[in-house]
């Protein structure tokens, strides 16, 4: 069984892509609760987080392997197991700063979560949402 970046790569290197290719099997929603893990011969294999969403997508089984049959993929079965955490992208120096009111805002409805760690993932979240359509920082 080999794992599905490997088998993609090659799947877009013969379709020749390989400048870039996005493949959208399914909408951002769906896409947040599963994880394409292994093709195996013509089989894709697919993590969903919940049996409630592997339900789900049962009925669209047949819609997301006709979308997927140009690559060469037969048929979808879906399993359920943890999904990969998502990257965390680093702050990059040139984004916007908060405003003062910003951060009392911030700090006034995060201050009563007491799990640290939830606390500044809900900290990060709020943080990248108030500072999106503002002005990069100027640096120099």
């Amino acid at each position: 069984m080999q794992p599905l970046k490997n088998v993609l790569g090659k799947l877009i290197k013969d379709a020749g892509l390989e400048s870039g290719v996005a493949i959208t099997a399914v909408g951002e929603g769906i896409a947040l609760h599963t994880y394409p893990d292994t093709i195996k011969g013509k089989v894709l294999n697919v993590l969903v987080d919940t049996p409630q969403w592997m339900h789900h997508l049962s009925f669209f089984k047949s819609d997301i392997t006709d979308k997927l049959e140009h690559f060469g993929i037969r048929d979808v079965r879906f399993r359920i197991g943890r999904l990969p955490e998502p990257e965390v992208k680093e702050l990059r120096e040139e984004e916007a700063e908060l405003s003062e009111g910003d951060i009392r805002y911030l700090d006034n409805t995060v201050r009563h979560i007491k799990d640290n760690e939830l606390r500044n993932r809900f900290r990060r979240l709020i943080s990248h949402g108030l500072k999106r359509g503002k002005k990069p920082i100027n640096l120099k």
